[in-house]
């Protein structure tokens, strides 16, 4: 008993949360800086647990290591909101209380959210001509039509688009895109990266599925407006 309440203590700790932040810094540094595994297995072409299981551990590992610090951080933050409830409740006021497990809840969120695409998310890069369908998994497809270029008085491309068709139960639809403005179809994000005008017409196209993107924003927001009222509250001290 004694032990397991030591090991709480331990876990629900500060110094152990602000350590734990260091590390996976720290951890992230290597990765970044070491190149060679990341570069040559494309880390940012493919969801990140398809990632580890296809890249060999010595050039993986200190992603291993990241992940699991972040889930003991992830511990250490839901056990030192747990300890500032019970430590605080009755002595402090309602939003000197709250905004800081408004933020531990951000914080969570981003993270679940970045677990979710890790597993569920899809990216993908394919060459597609002009009348060409894209298919999706619950077999509808979308149509690339009109794909246009437009090229400046020194012939260089100024800019590019695409017309995106998709059938709905009002009948066909359209819409153009071009860089910077996506076309979302059913949880996917179309988007136009490059197009060849000559000989024929063929675009560039990236397709993204991030499950975890509408509980990211939700932490990003938690976490904003958790740091806002704090902030405000320490202030009007």
């Amino acid at each position: 008993m004694i032990l397991l309440r030591e090991l709480y203590t331990r876990l629900a700790s500060l110094s152990l949360g602000i350590w734990l932040m260091l590390g996976v810094v720290v951890l992230l540094g290597v990765g970044s800086f070491s190149g060679g595994g990341a570069e040559s297995s494309s880390i940012n072409d493919m969801p990140l647990f398809y990632w580890l299981k296809e890249t060999p551990i010595v050039f993986s590992w200190w992603l291993w290591l990241t992940i699991g610090l972040l889930g003991v951080l992830a511990l250490n933050t839901v056990l030192c909101s747990i300890e500032s409830l019970r430590s605080k409740y009755g002595r402090a006021k309602f939003l000197t209380l709250i905004a800081p497990q408004v933020m531990h809840a951000g914080f969570l969120f981003i993270v679940l959210a970045h677990l979710f695409s890790a597993y569920g998310g899809l990216k993908g890069v394919m060459q597609v001509n002009e009348g060409e369908s894209i298919g999706f998994p619950d077999g509808t497809r979308i149509e690339l039509g009109n794909i246009n270029a437009e090229t400046g008085p020194m012939g260089m491309m100024t800019g590019y688009s695409a017309d995106v068709r998709y059938g709905t139960s009002g009948g066909i639809m359209k819409q153009t895109i071009s860089p910077n403005h996506p076309f979302f179809y059913k949880g996917f994000g179309v988007y136009l990266k490059d197009v060849q005008a000559v000989p024929y017409r063929i675009a560039l196209v990236e397709i993204h599925r991030e499950p975890g993107a509408a509980l990211a924003l939700a932490g990003a927001l938690l976490f904003t407006i958790g740091n806002v009222v704090l902030l405000a509250v320490r202030r009007g001290r």
